[in-house]
């Protein structure tokens, strides 16, 4: 069920069909090489959303390109979103939902940059103490699969992500407009790499043209594939979150908990 979809009668209904799960495809615009679309992410996102959703029922909200991509600003089209405003936006996002009757919300990515984000945002959502639960989908962003790919590195405007682009929506992809030539990581970040390190510049050293591999090779055939193997584990999920009782238990614990800090027993128990 698409939320944009739904007429203002039918939601409360459909929130109830899908037992208060919701789920927001997350992605960004940027620059992904010369052939694809700059809302390549929000699109593959959304279409596994809605294909999971189709099996087992979720309301999936709207396309949605707030996340964090500042490794892409130094190429045309992209729009970075400050940090403090997309965690912001996230949690009135999540607050809305929660208001319309969706107490447990998947968050999908479809962008590798929102790795850090997304987990950090679900980590410190207990200092607001929220009334609902919030999951982040940890799936695959580009399902690497050697029995579906011909290239060996992928990862970003690729053989995989224009493989999915091509089923999605074929229209989108300017195959013409493909490089030349396959580019394979730089590794310019690896003497840092190699002792622990991680460095704003990290993505820009290994891949700085946003192209991996060789994106000739995509077909819509290897991203139907690839899409479907995204939405099988999503429906996984969803069907685990509808199920979990446990997590909202624990949480409303915590909640409570943290307000008044105790020593717990175990500490002092006699042995």
């Amino acid at each position: 069920m698409q939320w944009e979809r739904l007429t203002s009668l039918d939601f409360a209904a459909a929130a109830t069909t899908c037992q208060g799960v919701g789920i927001i495809p997350i992605g960004v615009l940027e620059a992904h090489a010369s052939h694809l679309p700059l809302g390549t992410d929000m699109f593959t996102a959304h279409f596994v959303a809605c294909q999971a959703a189709a099996e087992e029922p979720a309301i999936v909200f709207p396309p949605y390109p707030f996340s964090i991509n500042h490794e892409t600003a130094h190429l045309p089209g992209g729009l970075v979103i400050k940090r403090d405003l997309a965690f912001a936006l996230l949690e009135n996002i999540c607050d809305e939902m929660h208001r319309n009757g969706l107490h447990k919300i998947i968050l999908l990515s479809g962008h590798g940059g929102n790795r850090f984000f997304l987990p950090l945002f679900v980590q410190t959502l207990p200092e607001k103490s929220k009334p609902y639960v919030v999951y982040f989908a940890d799936l695959p962003v580009v399902p690497l699969d050697e029995t579906i790919l011909e290239y060996p590195e992928n990862g970003h405007a690729c053989e995989a992500e224009t493989s999915m682009i091509r089923h999605i929506d074929d229209s989108m992809v300017k195959m013409e407009q493909v490089p030349s030539r396959p580019f394979n990581n730089l590794h310019r970040n690896q003497p840092i790499a190699a002792v622990g390190g991680y460095s704003p510049v990290d993505w820009y050293a290994m891949y700085p043209h946003m192209y991996v591999g060789d994106a000739h090779k995509a077909t819509a055939s290897k991203g139907e594939k690839l899409l479907a193997f995204r939405a099988a584990r999503l429906v996984d999920l969803i069907r685990a979150v509808k199920a979990d009782s446990l997590t909202p238990t624990l949480l409303a614990e915590f909640n409570t908990r943290q307000a008044t800090p105790t020593v717990p027993d175990f500490w002092v128990e006699a042995p």
